[in-house]
């Protein structure tokens, strides 16, 4: 079965036309391997862009999170000091009954100036907030010094002294009641403990970090434009996100995030709404956060996604130009060969014609050469086969002439008229005078052209000897242009096609018939046309009439005529004939007007 599908296509294949074939040759050794080649490029080109961004993703979370965590140091490290501040320890646990309103005073001025303000910054730490005893006056300050007893009923109270943690991470959401929307914060919360009585609590101090700065720096985690950045807490909650209208829909589940970040390689592949995702998950020491960078596994591609196209693009192009260039250059060398061949097939009909060798001297310049000279050879040999044809035409012609002497025709005419004039039958003189004069014609001194106006009287001394045999039964008429009456004709032309009307037509039909004659000049070409009214040649004969076969039925006939006039003038002259079968027959002559020579009527 493999074998006759071969075979097919080879047969196939093989009958293709030449321009198509190599087409194909060059689809399969062009476009096929630089299409093969476009695809493997892609794929290369594709796994080293991925293998890229995925390496650049990696290095710009690393700094991401270098950065959270210095920034969290930072903080760490501001609370270690004030929790061990022996100048904040000393004036929190003061006794009241000694406290007049001047060392109170004194205090808030430096508590706010001396230990609490110089560690406040506009890049790591944004306020440092003391929540002391009610009772103090400084309480009331309100800008790092506030009471206590505002912030118990608050959740992150609550949450900082049932906690195991020496700091309480809390996130913008738990100090909404503050109010201050331009400057939301990330709060360290921390206890300050009598360091002689450990259960003693003293004071409560939060250390502000602006919500907007972490923001941003989450922001330059992402790497492409859909990605996700954010903090998460050991509860599940988003502390701060680089998108907070899509952080909802792209939380993934606290397990999954800290599984992944115990792991050497903080990046997987996972799923979120049915769409492919790369997830890095690294935990920030000294909190329970957790840094998590989400990027569409499309994006990622999508720089590769880019050069591929613009890899396609480029091998549509090259294709498009390269299949362009060969389909016109081998339309060029195909065009010149189909040229060739019709005109072979041409030459096949007989149209022999050469072809401009003003072409490239390759190997269809010298087919063409070659054609050329085939040509010009067939035309030679043709002219020579015209040349001995017309001369056997003339040579056939003449021995039929020479049958008969012109002197002992003459002279038995001549004893024939005069029997008839003694015996007195003027009938048989007539006759006899006719057929003298029919047969001078007939010979033309031994010429090959005769003027129209011989070539008529001809026909009409041949008509005049018919009526005399058939009782006037022709009516014969002429309506003939004078002014070709001296142009040349082949001599016996007419006279075979009204002796044809004649016997054939109006003889067969009975009775009696009309055989007109009429000539015109048109342009460059005479025409001559013998009609008659008689019986007419039926339909399935008529396309045969002319045919050699038909001399050789009829003897020196009409088909004879017409090749003599197409030997003598040349092919688009000669007989046309028109006939309706019981009406008449209309036989047209074309021949070329020439002025016989020394023009003189033989009459």
């Amino acid at each position: 079965m493999m074998k006759n599908l071969g075979n097919r296509l080879i047969r196939f294949f093989r009958d293709q036309k030449l321009r198509r074939k190599l087409m194909f040759t060059n689809f399969f050794l062009i476009i096929f391997p630089l299409l093969f080649f476009t695809m493997i490029s892609n794929r290369s080109v594709s796994k080293t862009i991925e293998s890229q961004v995925l390496f650049s993703e990696e290095q710009v979370f690393e700094q991401t999170h270098s950065f959270l965590s210095y920034k969290i140091k930072k903080v760490i490290s501001v609370s270690d000091i004030i929790s061990v501040d022996k100048n904040i320890i000393a004036i929190l646990t003061k006794d009241l009954a000694d406290y007049d309103t001047a060392a109170q005073m004194q205090d808030l001025y430096d508590l706010s100036t001396f230990y609490l303000t110089p560690h406040q910054n506009k890049e790591d730490v944004y306020r440092i907030r003391l929540y002391v005893r009610d009772e103090v006056i400084y309480s009331k300050e309100r800008v790092n010094l506030f009471s206590i007893e505002e912030i118990k009923s608050t959740a992150w109270y609550k949450m900082l002294l049932s906690s195991n943690s020496k700091i309480l991470w809390c996130s913008p959401d738990y100090f909404a009641h503050e109010a201050d929307e331009d400057n939301r914060v990330i709060s360290a919360a921390r206890v300050i403990k009598d360091p002689n009585m450990y259960d003693r609590m003293l004071g409560i101090y939060r250390i502000d970090i602006l919500e907007s700065h972490v923001i941003e720096i989450l922001k330059k985690a992402n790497i492409t434009k859909n990605s996700l950045t954010y903090l998460i807490n050991s509860e599940g909650k988003v502390v701060a996100t680089s998108d907070a209208y899509r952080t909802s829909e792209f939380v993934v589940p606290y397990k999954t995030i800290s599984d992944l970040a115990a792991m050497e390689r903080n990046f997987t592949e996972i799923r979120l709404n049915n769409e492919k995702y790369l997830l890095g998950s690294k935990s920030i020491a000294g909190t329970d956060w957790h840094l998590v960078s989400l990027i569409p596994y499309h994006e990622i591609l999508s720089s590769s996604t880019s050069i591929q196209n613009r890899m396609v693009l480029l091998f549509l192009i090259i294709g498009t130009l390269s299949y362009a260039i060969s389909y016109g250059l081998l339309g060029s060398i195909t065009n010149r060969i189909q040229h060739l061949i019709e005109k072979m097939k041409k030459a096949q009909d007989g149209t022999l014609k050469t072809i401009d060798t003003a072409q490239a001297k390759d190997e269809i310049g010298e087919l063409v050469v070659t054609y050329n000279y085939m040509i010009e050879k067939i035309k030679l040999l043709i002219e020579e086969e015209y040349l001995l044809g017309k001369q056997a035409k003339s040579s056939e012609l003449k021995a039929l002439q020479e049958q008969i002497n012109p002197h002992f025709l003459y002279n038995t005419l001549d004893l024939i008229n005069w029997a008839a004039i003694r015996n007195n039958v003027p009938e048989i003189s007539s006759v006899v005078q006719s057929l003298s004069k029919f047969y001078k014609l007939s010979l033309s001194r031994g010429q090959e052209s005769v003027s129209i106006e011989d070539e008529l009287k001809h026909v009409s001394l041949y008509i005049s000897i018919q009526n005399m045999r058939f009782d006037n039964k022709i009516n014969y008429q002429t309506d003939i242009d004078p002014a070709i009456l001296p142009y040349s004709i082949l001599r016996i032309t007419l006279q075979p096609l009204a002796e044809n009307a004649v016997l054939h037509g109006i003889l067969e039909k009975g009775g009696c018939g009309t055989l007109k004659i009429s000539g015109r000049l048109e342009g460059e070409t005479i025409l001559l046309a013998v009609e008659d009214d008689g019986q007419g040649i039926p339909e399935e004969k008529l396309d045969s009439i002319l045919a050699p076969s038909a001399a050789e039925r009829h003897g020196y006939g009409i088909a004879n005529v017409n090749q003599r006039i197409q030997i003598h003038y040349g092919e688009k002259y000669g007989l046309t004939y028109y006939s309706t079968y019981g009406a008449g027959t209309r036989v047209e002559v074309r021949i070329p007007a020439v002025k016989a020579p020394e023009y003189r009527a033989l009459g």
